[in-house]
């Protein structure tokens, strides 16, 4: 075989496999890194995103109106009582702001600087941004939990969160993946002094909180 010939051989071998080549390498060990670093940075805008949305609604009203505590003459804890309504209020309009934060948040797209998504950790951060589009997959769901907490002699601290969760679908090249996103949002916290009743540390549920008698 001449060698004019064998060059022509390897160069069209170079034209057509070394492409597939790349693509293989790209689809084997880019794309999961790729998938891996979107994931990660739309899970975590997202969580910002619903903690501002939180904030704000939060910052119409007063924690001391959430819950009140009453006491016997001894300055027991005798029962918790909240404001169910107010906290329906705030829980209704904290997932309708984190539902329009998300949404703005897909209609900008998520910017991911392209040296991030190499995989190259020397490169992480660097480089222009790519813009990922995310989607929120129905709406947001809210729920809420209380937890008493030992916080000194006779001193106990009382939190009622409110924990937003979202699915959220990542479009990108090759791939949909759908990001699971949770928030934790302090409600309100308070210190009771006196002592609180065994009952009260049994459940983190807060309907079983509401107006109960211990």
């Amino acid at each position: 075989m001449s060698k004019p010939k064998s060059k022509k051989i390897i160069i069209w071998f170079a034209v057509l496999f070394l492409p597939i080549l790349f693509v293989l390498h790209i689809v084997i060990n880019v794309d999961p890194i790729i998938e891996q670093v979107s994931d990660k940075e739309v899970k975590a805008l997202a969580t910002v995103a619903i903690n501002k949305a939180c904030d704000s609604v939060l910052a119409e009203y007063n924690a001391l109106d959430i819950v009140d505590y009453v006491m016997d003459n001894n300055g027991n804890l005798q029962m918790v009582t909240t404001n169910t309504a107010l906290i329906n209020t705030i829980s209704r309009k904290a997932i309708d702001a984190s539902q329009e934060k998300i949404e703005r948040l897909g209609e900008e797209g998520v910017p991911i600087p392209l040296g991030s998504l190499s995989g190259i950790t020397i490169l992480a951060g660097q480089g222009p941004d790519v813009y990922i589009k995310v989607f929120p997959i129905g709406a947001v769901n809210a729920t809420l939990s209380s937890q008493f907490e030992a916080a000194g002699i006779n001193q106990t601290k009382h939190k009622i969160m409110l924990n937003v969760t979202a699915d959220i679908k990542v479009v990108m090249p090759g791939a949909n993946n759908v990001v699971k996103t949770q928030a934790e949002i302090l409600l309100c916290e308070n210190i009771i002094l006196g002592k609180v009743p065994e009952f009260y540390f049994q459940t983190d549920n807060l309907s079983d909180l509401l107006n109960l008698m211990p």
